[in-house]
């Protein structure tokens, strides 16, 4: 590990204070983000650096492949332009064990700080990489615990009749010539994949601005808006 302290001593003294929320999450958590800024800008500062911000909004935590501010971070991280990178919680870093442990290895073989302030996990040492391995495994354990009941709850729905979208859940907010265009062009035998190439072709969005795909005009099908 001498390396990895030496590696550490020569960077520029700057820590990456990486916060995030996904749509609907501050709740969830019970940290916005300035509440995340202001725990791990103090945690950072304390330690004896320079805190540098990285704000991550409307991000999932699902995989760190669909967060290009934290994979920035990291290439900078990688690139020797800081010496640490602190977060708040776990989850607003990974919620998969195999994405925490990966940016931990990462800090390990690179030779920078991971800290998770709420966990007192530091990965400059022995017992804060234990520490953090056991924590990633038991918060990917309760994520798959709680995926686990809400496919219990829909499976459930399904058995008694509901389907989400049309008994409960959201409804589309496409516009009413699109529905009539997608029921209609359904109606003659038109295969959904079709359906969805034609829409594509002439350039009609989506609800969510995505792409059109078979599985998109079928849910669409399924909405209340043409099952009412």
């Amino acid at each position: 590990m001498a390396k990895s302290r030496k590696a550490t001593a020569d960077r520029p003294q700057i820590a990456y204070c990486y916060v995030r929320v996904s749509t609907g999450q501050q709740a969830e958590s019970g940290l916005s983000l300035d509440a995340q800024e202001r725990r791990v800008i103090a945690e950072a500062e304390a330690a004896g650096y320079v805190a540098e911000v990285v704000r991550e909004e409307g991000r999932s935590g699902k995989s760190i492949k669909g967060r290009p501010l934290l994979l920035d971070a990291l290439a900078r991280l990688e690139a020797g332009e800081a010496a640490a990178l602190f977060v708040a919680k776990l989850d607003r870093l990974a919620r998969s064990t195999y994405d925490a442990l990966g940016v931990s290895r990462l800090a390990e073989s690179q030779g920078w700080r991971l800290v998770v302030t709420e966990l007192g996990a530091d990965t400059a040492t022995p017992q804060g990489r234990l520490l953090f391995t056991l924590v990633a495994a038991v918060a990917e354990m309760e994520l798959e615990t709680i995926r686990d009941r809400h496919r219990a709850w829909h499976a459930e729905a399904r058995e008694r009749g509901q389907v989400w979208g049309v008994n409960h859940g959201p409804r589309t907010s496409l516009p009413v010539s699109v529905l009539d265009r997608i029921a209609g062009e359904r109606a003659t035998g038109k295969s959904l994949r079709a359906i969805a190439e034609g829409l594509t072709a002439d350039g009609v969005p989506t609800a969510r601005g995505g792409a059109w795909h078979a599985s998109t005009v079928a849910a669409v099908l399924r909405s209340p808006a043409l099952a009412a």
